[in-house]
């Protein structure tokens, strides 16, 4: 991320189906912050981040499994240029 200070970057946060959709928008928020938050302490130029939480929206797995949850807890990082 540092090297990318032509680009902004984009944080996305994403939970799995469980729970209510606005615990899980409000749990995903949090998380992409604390990663925009972790990279700023580090030296990345807080202009070009943002944080997205995007709740249960955006699965990469639809199934009700474990396996599934797992995938779907996660963060995601999206580059475009400035």
């Amino acid at each position: 991320a540092l090297l990318c200070d032509a680009y902004n970057i984009e944080i996305g946060g994403h939970t799995d189906s469980r729970g209510s959709d606005d615990y899980n928008l409000t749990l995903s928020q949090s998380r992409a912050d604390a990663v925009r938050q972790y990279l700023i302490e580090r030296g990345v130029p807080a202009a070009g981040l943002t944080a997205v939480g995007y709740g249960e929206t955006r699965p990469l797995d639809p199934a009700m499994t474990n396996e599934a949850y797992n995938k779907n807890r996660r963060t995601e990082f999206i580059v475009r240029a400035r």
